[in-house]
């Protein structure tokens, strides 16, 4: 779940996310219609799966099911499982057109695979696999999920991971914030996901992590603001605003202008909703 944020899907959806699992289901040797709509006959087709892989058949594609369903392909597969992904259309711009349902995985759609793979932190291999996948399954009404930072990324290829290291400093870690998340980033995400839970510890930061990592700041009314590691963790994420800790009037006015665009109404306050927002790309 923290690393790969799957989606629970069933009868009655029509979400982006359907004509994939219909398209899977094809894959595995289902005859069902690539309609959008998840309706008998694929809950049917996937009950039968289900049945077939051994695991409780309800019709539903959950975090059980998703990983047996998914087929990863790259540059060079052929087929149904191509379409899958295909359909998603995987535009880098508004206006650019979707990648054409061939079948074909070639260049382009290698392209746009890569593309979506670094606008969520994962690992950047142009190939469509299980951790690609559970990205996609979240094209669904209501599905918020977090980027990855991980372990070998920077802030070249992930531009997420000073405000991560500045995060990680402000709740104790003594690593420095340098765009390199390396080792000992690594092993400071271990220290922190370990006072959270006992489960799913790994050097990646992912789904239960941020919420409790991001730490609510804005400028102070009349007062000094707030200072430290978490207002440069904002100002990393904001085009040229001074990273130097104070949430004075140039950082408080560039936190307006990205709320005003992506989340009016602006308050100036980075809470929960702006900090999720700031951490994915974004077209204005």
């Amino acid at each position: 779940m923290n690393v790969e944020p799957w989606s629970t899907v069933g009868p009655g959806s029509s979400a982006a996310i359907v004509p994939g699992i219909q398209y899977l289901l094809r894959a595995h040797g289902h005859a069902v219609a690539v309609d959008g709509a998840y309706g008998p006959a694929t809950a049917a087709a996937v009950s039968a799966f289900q049945t077939a892989q051994g695991v409780p058949s309800d019709g539903i594609v959950g975090p059980i099911t998703w990983p047996r369903l998914v087929i990863a392909v790259h540059q060079g597969s052929t087929g149904d499982a191509v379409r899958a992904v295909q359909q998603f259309g995987l535009a880098r711009s508004p206006g650019e057109d979707p990648l054409v349902i061939d079948g074909d995985f070639g260049p382009i759609t290698k392209e746009r695979v890569e593309f979506f793979q670094e606008s969520w932190g994962l690992s950047l291999d142009g190939v469509a696999g299980r951790e690609t996948w559970s990205f996609f399954s979240t094209f669904v009404p209501g599905e918020r999920p977090w980027a990855l930072v991980k372990q070998g990324s920077s802030q070249a290829t992930n531009w997420r991971v000073l405000a991560a290291q500045h995060l990680l400093r402000a709740h104790g870690a003594t690593i420095a914030a340098d765009g390199a998340f390396g080792p000992l980033s690594g092993q400071a995400v271990q220290a922190f996901q370990q006072t959270l839970r006992a489960v799913e510890i790994s050097t990646t930061l992912g789904q239960l992590d941020w919420p409790s990592l991001i730490i609510t700041v804005k400028q102070g009314d009349g007062r000094a603001g707030s200072k430290g590691e978490a207002v440069r963790a904002v100002q990393t994420l904001l085009a040229g605003v001074t990273v130097d800790g104070d949430f004075g009037p140039q950082t408080d006015a560039a936190v307006r202008q990205f709320q005003q665009v992506f989340l009016p109404p602006a308050d100036g306050i980075v809470g929960p909703e702006t900090w999720h927002t700031l951490m994915l790309r974004l077209f204005d």
